[in-house]
């Protein structure tokens, strides 16, 4: 689910930056210890952005280049940066919606923070902006997210699940105080909307596909989804008084960092937006019991042979449940929230590769694709097996 934030609403644009970022201030030893994807730098000096300029707008005139990020996507800048002992994330600004009013982001997050939630504060320029505009691109300056990254392999990581779940009842209890404008996205990109905008780009991969097992196979997928997302969609539309505030909008665990009792860390707030909660609830118990995270994969790849892992599901509803309960009647539909929300986490996570890479599978990796797709194929079935289940753990 790399990347997963900038793809959350629609299905993935091709369009990249085409340009590479070199700093040209006090750059560390360091820099050089980051290897960058040679296919992608361009070398011609129109094509290099000066840092140093964009590090002025922030009103910073001495600062470390550390290099590259962990997390960096070879068509985005993410630098790791020290001022004055503080390390920061220079990071280019990822655009949302077309005509989309961005100051919500920064309005919600400087709420949810001053309520407690710890979001990492955004350096301002002299001005008092916290955004720079260099050329066609957009820049954001952000404090390093302290803690650790969530390992699914890590002993610690089912009290992780719950920490989790805390954090995300704490975002939805601050957030239903929010007297905020109300941040809503238009009507095609609402969860129906979204879905069915995913499963017809899946529908054009199965078909354009040359492998025919995997073309098969997705469509196949596409099939199981369409047959249950209109009764799915026809449940929460007639859910009563569903609760409805603003969302989080990504709520994964590459967006999470960890400390020894709790979350220390949450970012991505790209997607933030009004909906109804239900789908957050949904998308993160998807996330943390249904999905492994391993630093360094770039493949996010299924937990279990079928469905969610029970206990991890368990840990993160009771730990959400704690601060933000199900209204009447709202626990019922969780297997209907997950229903639509699970076919764009798929392709956003074990499907990515079929979906944004650049080329096709090698042969000997066609059978790990098929078992990816067949997981996947198999979601529909089971969430109605365990519908009951799932509502007794949030209720």
């Amino acid at each position: 689910m790399s990347g997963a934030s900038a793809r959350i609403c629609q299905p993935k644009s091709e369009k990249g930056l085409g340009t590479s970022y070199v700093g040209r201030g006090n750059e560390s030893e360091s820099m050089h210890e980051h290897d960058f994807d040679q296919e992608h730098v361009q070398t011609s000096t129109e094509d290099l952005l000066d840092l140093n300029e964009v590090m002025q707008a922030f009103g910073v005139s001495e600062w470390t280049n550390l290099g590259p990020t962990e997390s960096t996507q070879t068509n985005h800048l993410s630098l790791l940066a020290e001022i004055q002992g503080e390390r920061y994330v220079l990071r280019e600004r990822p655009e949302g919606l077309i005509g989309e009013d961005l100051s919500h982001r920064y309005d919600f997050q400087n709420y949810l923070r001053q309520a407690g939630i710890p979001i990492p504060a955004l350096r301002l320029t002299p001005e008092g902006e916290p955004v720079v505009a260099v050329g066609e691109d957009s820049f954001e300056l952000q404090q390093w997210a302290e803690g650790e990254p969530f390992s699914t392999s890590d002993a610690r990581s089912l009290d992780w699940v719950a920490f989790a779940g805390t954090m995300l009842g704490r975002i939805h209890q601050s957030s239903r105080q929010y007297r905020g404008h109300e941040h809503r996205w238009p009507s095609d990109a609402h969860m129906g909307s979204m879905v069915n905008n995913w499963l017809n780009l899946a529908r054009i991969k199965a078909d354009e596909h040359e492998i025919q097992a995997i073309s098969a196979a997705l469509a196949n997928w596409v099939e199981q989804w369409e047959a249950v997302l209109p009764a799915a969609m026809m449940s929460i539309g007639s859910g009563r008084a569903l609760p409805e505030f603003h969302i989080h909008g990504d709520y994964h665990a590459l967006n999470l960092r960890f400390g020894e009792f709790a979350v220390t860390a949450v970012t991505g707030f790209e997607a933030s937006r009004w909906e109804k909660r239900i789908f957050e609830v949904a998308y993160a118990l998807f996330s943390f019991s249904a999905l492994t995270w391993q630093p360094g994969e770039s493949l996010t790849r299924p937990l279990v042979k079928r469905g969610l892992e029970p206990e991890r599901a368990r840990r993160f509803l009771e730990a959400y449940s704690e601060f933000c309960p199900p209204v009447s009647g709202e626990a019922a539909l969780l297997a209907d929230s997950l229903m639509i929300i699970a076919p764009v986490a798929s392709i956003n996570g074990p499907l990515e590769d079929l979906f944004f890479a650049q080329e096709g599978p090698d042969e000997a990796l066609i059978d790990d694709v098929l078992e990816r797709i067949a997981w996947a194929a198999s979601l529909p079935a089971w969430l109605l097996r365990v519908r009951r289940s799932l509502a007794e753990m949030w209720g």
